[in-house]
């Protein structure tokens, strides 16, 4: 009887309080089970590498996982939320993918796309298999919105704005691929009764990383909060609120920087997302897939071969995702066709960049040996002549208190940099000052 048992809870992980949120926490399918699925979803499984119940490295298996998840997470009742507009009935989303899909196959036609619908056949790309659990299961969801007739159109804002890329939505209400995908993260976050809380953090993480970009009318209210930090102990000041998270730990090369949907801890091209909404899980160490740091995930043909620094940040409208490499030449994304740049050689002896002046300007500005700043345009690939003012030895980095420019010295301290003054919210000492971005679609729980 124990070896039933036994068998039993090895090879279902139905039975688990929570569902599997990593690869390598799914156990093996059961043949009938997942030749329902093959069924269901019409799956060209000799596409995918061959059928595999047990390999979670395995695409077969990954998108096995993806459909297990949609097929077996219960959602409970209905909550009041602006993302939660019932484009999907909450315990129909198996029969309503089954419903939308003619086929699922794996394709390498476009290597560093996601997926693509066509008439109600899926090609899942590499883009696809680099993803976690959650990416993968929104993927799949909002390419079955598309069978329905829905469209994307081109971006006003965001890494796709100025180009004729047709990427986003045009607003929440349009109700289409973007939407329908929210609305399953959100309830994820909110409604789920049996997915770990980890998961519901990613699915948070993911929604905000891409909210923020892909409707053109922008479906939440952004506001800047100031993070410090000092080894696992994060300070997120939010207006007039102080919380305090313990983050994940990591190498103490790993740095904070600004992310679409937050901030992460970045070290070369590793990067771990950090969800300042949640305490729960907040020292749980995940993989940055929400922000553009995920692009180092997959093997590219060009770009930069080494990392001296790394920078997503926006321009107005325009985003854009920079790397210094160690030959000391500047590599820009381009998003609308999924390449790099050619490199531009950055003044000698840059060894890093900044991005917010000593004299408060917002920018990229590539930080040179003798203490000088030279202005980076992205859209244009080129520097501009140097600011008039250098950066003090004695600073680390500068960023904003509402409409206060703070200084972080290299003493650890943070002050108001006019005035010198000590910032009372931040009464310890810190290796990193940043600005966030912080959403009103969550809360940042206390």
């Amino acid at each position: 009887m124990f070896q039933v048992l036994a068998l039993l809870f090895s090879f279902s992980p139905a039975l688990a309080a929570d569902l599997p949120h990593l690869d390598k926490d799914f156990t093996c399918l059961d043949a009938k089970q997942a030749a329902r699925y093959v069924d269901d979803f019409s799956i060209d499984v000799g596409s995918f590498g061959g059928l595999d119940l047990c390999d979670n490295a395995r695409d077969t298996k990954k998108l096995l996982n993806d459909i297990y998840l949609i097929d077996k997470t219960e959602f409970g009742a209905e909550v009041n939320h602006p993302f939660v507009r019932g484009m999907v009935d909450r315990d129909q989303y198996y029969s309503w993918m089954k419903s939308q899909t003619r086929g699922v196959n794996r394709g390498h036609d476009i290597p560093f796309a996601t997926a693509y619908n066509s008439w109600g056949y899926f090609t899942m790309q590499d883009g696809w298999a680099a993803l976690s659990t959650l990416g993968r299961v929104g993927t799949i969801i909002h390419e079955a919105r598309h069978t329905a007739g829905y469209r994307h159109y081109a971006c006003d804002h965001g890494p796709y704005a100025a180009s004729r890329v047709a990427g986003c939505d045009t607003s929440y209400e349009q109700g289409g691929s973007h939407a329908v995908e929210m609305e399953y993260y959100t309830r994820v976050i909110l409604e789920a009764k049996n997915l770990n809380p980890v998961y519901k953090s990613m699915a948070r993480l993911m929604a905000l990383g891409r909210s923020n970009f892909v409707f053109n009318k922008t479906p939440m209210k952004t506001r800047e909060g100031l993070l410090a930090r000092d080894g696992a102990k994060l300070t997120l000041i939010d207006g007039e609120k102080v919380v305090d998270r313990t983050g994940p730990a990591v190498a103490p090369d790993f740095r904070l920087r600004r992310t679409s949907f937050g901030a992460s801890l970045v070290s070369g091209t590793k990067a771990r997302a950090l969800d300042l909404y949640d305490a729960e899980t907040s020292a749980v160490e995940k993989s940055d897939d929400y922000s553009y740091y995920k692009q180092f995930q997959i093997a590219r043909p060009t770009g930069p071969g080494s990392f001296k620094a790394i920078e997503e940040y926006d321009v107005g409208n325009l985003r854009f995702l920079v790397v210094l490499d160690n030959e000391n030449r500047v590599h820009s994304y381009d998003f609308p066709n999924g390449v790099w740049h050619d490199p531009v050689t950055a003044p000698r002896g840059t060894t890093g960049f900044v991005t917010t002046a000593p004299g408060g300007q917002r920018g990229l500005f590539a930080k040179i040996n003798d203490a000088s700043l030279v202005p980076f345009d992205a859209s244009r690939l080129s520097f501009a002549a140097p600011l008039a003012e250098r950066f003090p030895e004695d600073a680390l980095s500068y960023a904003y208190l509402g409409k206060t420019l703070v200084r972080l010295s290299s003493d650890g301290r943070a002050t108001e940099a006019a005035s010198g003054a000590p910032l009372a919210k931040l009464g310890q000492t810190y290796t990193d000052l940043i600005n966030v971005p912080l959403y009103d679609a969550y809360e940042v729980a206390p």
